[in-house]
């Protein structure tokens, strides 16, 4: 048996020590210790398609009242799910913690099996990493798949300014399509994507109300004559005249999807939504499917016009 070296203490230590670490580390204890409790993961899971907030909510998914309510506002507090309209839904944060973790840890159960094979041909050294998963692609693919995505990195960005320069890099190297989510405008952005879609690239963008109104609100006045509603559109929509797809709800996060692979998130702070706080960046086409799937739902309801924002008429 392996004992633990000085250099694992030393290590683990020095991860401590770091008081953002140590607040990581807090947090990782809190969603492991309430999603570890039936009825919360229950509600988590019933939340991936949306739970309406009723009065008989509890009754229906078979928890008491106490029970629903103490796990949905835990649930809340460490931003796994959100209250969208009249629904309760998973956050950004909860929809990779469902996918990577729930649904990941739930087929690996599944597949215990394998896994134990390849530990024990991974303590052979006749075989290498290359052999064990070209055997493994042939016995069970999924297990092949998944040990090949646990290589695969994150990217976490906690400035806005480093999710800028990490969106302007995705959308440069896009081929096919680009699905956007936006609670924010940014030049730099606007641009990149305009350029892509004058070069044929498919996009189709969500905005956030609220930020039209902003738009609105640093145009206050807006001259009423024969161009009034050129200069509507001009407020509104910062990618007018060009022929991108855009659509108007409240949006809850931002979501970025290119080519059906890669895929951002934003990591929204309960505490002060409407500041940004950190975003995660993948490559993976399960996240991506999941979070197209979140966006066709969001643009089927989505308003096609702008909302009428109130201003002066000169």
């Amino acid at each position: 048996m392996k004992t633990i070296t000085e250099k694992q203490i030393e290590s683990a230590d020095s991860f401590l020590a770091s008081n953002e670490n140590s607040k990581v580390l807090s947090q990782l204890t809190e969603v492991l210790s309430v999603l570890s409790k039936n009825d919360a993961l229950t509600i988590f899971l019933m939340a991936n398609e949306g739970i309406k907030s009723e009065l008989d909510t509890p009754t229906k998914i078979g928890l008491t009242k106490k029970q629903y309510y103490t796990r949905l506002k835990q649930l809340v507090d460490l931003g796994l799910i959100t209250k969208n309209n009249e629904s309760y839904i998973q956050t950004a944060f909860g929809k990779v913690v469902y996918q990577k973790h729930i649904i990941g840890l739930t087929n690996n159960i599944k597949n215990s099996k394998y896994l134990q094979m390849v530990d024990v041909l991974k303590a052979d050294p006749k075989f290498n990493d290359k052999d064990i998963m070209e055997f493994m692609s042939k016995v069970e693919p999924q297990v092949s798949s998944d040990l090949e995505t646990s290589r695969k990195s994150f990217t976490v960005v906690s400035s806005y300014e480093d999710m800028v320069r990490k969106i302007l890099e995705m959308v440069e190297f896009a081929q096919n399509e680009i699905l956007l989510v936006t609670r924010f405008q940014n030049e730099l952005i606007i641009n990149a994507i305009l350029k892509k879609a004058s070069a044929g690239i498919n996009v189709r963008i969500l905005a956030d109300t609220g930020m039209v109104g902003e738009y609105f609100a640093k145009e206050s006045t807006i001259k009423s004559d024969k161009n009034k509603n050129e200069r509507e559109k001009v407020v509104s929509n910062p990618f007018y005249p060009s022929k991108i797809d855009r659509r108007y709800a409240k949006v809850p996060f931002c979501i970025l999807v290119i080519d059906n692979k890669h895929v951002g998130l934003e990591i929204v702070d309960i505490t002060e939504s409407k500041k940004f706080k950190m975003a995660i960046f993948t490559e993976d086409q399960i996240l991506s499917a999941t979070m197209t799937t979140t966006f066709n739902g969001i643009w089927q309801t989505a308003l096609v016009n702008p909302p009428k924002i109130v201003t002066k008429i000169v």
